[in-house]
């Protein structure tokens, strides 16, 4: 009997530590993330969710929110179609996830594609942007100064944006019809935020619309102006900025960009409250809201199931602006 007692404890010391480094390794394997993330953006480098993104990687690194590398993947192309591609046909593991706005359904609204966001798995709302109509300094005092310029030359000038068929697409042709001037210019589709800006520099265009935090910075710093923002209130960066509706330019949607991250198809609901979790830390983190707040954006964090209800809203409403403009 002490015999059998002495051999049960020896398989016990002997096993155990056994079992509990075996189950540790397993936990390892499965928990999230046990490799690096590569976080997705759809567009070239410079744009908006190129810009927001680089703020969400920043935020991770400065605040050590992760112990894995958070690594940003700029995937352009097709209107965010590549990108998009991409992850979804991506393992539902979370390590590859889509940093994507309200596009996805101004993209199917304006015919740019049939599918968007459905085909994803929501994970959670960032942050939403207003947008901004700029230009190089000096060149008008005013926005109504361009629109009239607009009405004295029609044919003889461009807007430009970012991409054809996505949220500033939409924005500029809200800000265009409320103007009465929609039909007297052409919309130039440049491929993203940098092709954009850098086109406004070269002067072949003379006025851009564009998300916020892509032209802020370049704004304080006098390499362009921004001359009115859509949003409902003035930014409190910019507090001498007037807002669209302040200078007589009713828009029906404030903000074309609510920011949301969003996974492959079937991902599991354990894993996407893992990863919205680790998303609400960044985005309350001191860095993010300090980041946040120089770029002039809003944030709003919700769940996944949040992310999904505020673009099934927002779907309704661009779906009858479109109709109404007749852009379909």
């Amino acid at each position: 009997m002490k015999r059998l007692i002495v051999a049960l404890i020896l398989t016990a010391l002997i096993i155990g530590p056994a079992s509990v480094l075996f189950a540790g390794g397993a936990a390892e394997e499965t928990g999230w993330p046990s490799r690096d993330v590569r976080y997705v953006v759809p567009y070239a480098p410079g744009g908006l969710s190129d810009v927001t993104a680089r703020m969400v990687e920043r935020a991770v690194r400065e605040e050590n929110l992760l112990d894995r590398a958070f690594v940003i993947t700029n995937i352009a192309g097709a209107s965010a179609g590549n990108a998009m591609e991409e992850v979804v046909a991506a393992p539902p593991d979370g390590y590859l996830l889509l940093h994507h706005h309200t596009s996805f359904i101004s993209h199917v609204a304006l015919g740019v594609r049939d599918w968007g966001y459905e085909e994803f798995t929501p994970i959670a709302m960032l942050f939403e942007v207003p947008q901004a109509a700029f230009t190089v300094p000096g060149k008008y005092e005013s926005l109504e100064e361009w629109i009239q310029y607009v009405r004295d030359n029609p044919g003889r000038t461009t807007f430009a944006g970012s991409s054809l068929g996505g949220g500033t697409h939409l924005m500029g042709e809200m800000l265009l019809e409320a103007a009465g001037i929609r039909d007297d210019l052409r919309y130039v589709a440049h491929g993203g935020g940098g092709p954009m800006t850098t086109a406004i520099l070269a002067g072949e265009d003379l006025m851009g619309l564009t998300q916020l935090p892509t032209v802020l910075s370049d704004h304080l710093s006098g390499d362009f102006e921004i001359l009115a923002v859509s949003s409902a209130e003035r930014v409190s960066s910019l507090p001498d900025v007037p807002t669209f509706g302040e200078l007589g330019y009713e828009i029906p949607l404030q903000t074309s960009h609510r920011m949301g991250v969003w996974g492959p198809p079937g991902m599991s609901d354990e894993l996407v409250e893992q990863i919205a979790a680790f998303f609400e830390r960044v985005v309350q983190s001191r860095t993010f809201q300090e980041l946040a707040a120089q770029n002039g954006l809003f944030i709003r964090f919700e769940s996944g199931e949040g992310l999904r209800r505020a673009f099934e809203q927002d779907e309704q409403i661009i779906m009858s602006l479109v109709e109404e403009f007749g852009l379909n």
